[in-house]
């Protein structure tokens, strides 16, 4: 495996983030990075947390890395990409503490109202 800063994608999470209104997830504190020469066959991307451990180890608050899969995440459409980038960050909790929501809170159709909610947003402007 290999990995790779993805500012491009940061801008989009900021984008989505502030579009959204998610004021609970520190666009400071989460980061985008591409990873090539996986295995995995069904990821199109994951979210990692800094856990609590290494939070109070290091003394540094909660951070989110979210990882997109350059074989498979790269090949869709922009509208794709972009529920996927919101799929994982419904996956950080209000809480913003370094742990995640399951899949019981993150589901296809809160993603695709949120897409629609940002659709709508972003045609309307700032």
């Amino acid at each position: 495996m290999e990995y790779f800063p993805a500012p491009e994608i940061d801008h989009e999470i900021i984008r989505i983030i502030r579009s959204l209104g998610w004021d609970h997830i520190y666009p400071d504190r989460v980061r985008a990075i591409r990873s090539r020469g996986t295995r995995s066959r069904r990821i199109l991307a994951r979210c990692h947390g800094l856990p609590k451990a290494l939070q109070t180890g290091l003394s540094m608050p909660a951070h989110y890395v979210i990882e997109v899969v350059s074989e498979k995440f790269d090949r869709l459409s922009e509208e794709e990409q972009i529920k996927t980038l919101i799929h994982e960050l419904l996956h950080i909790p209000r809480v913003f503490g370094g742990g995640f929501r399951n899949h019981d809170y993150v589901q296809e159709k809160r993603v695709k109202q949120l897409y629609e909610q940002y659709r709508k947003n972003s045609l309307s402007g700032p």
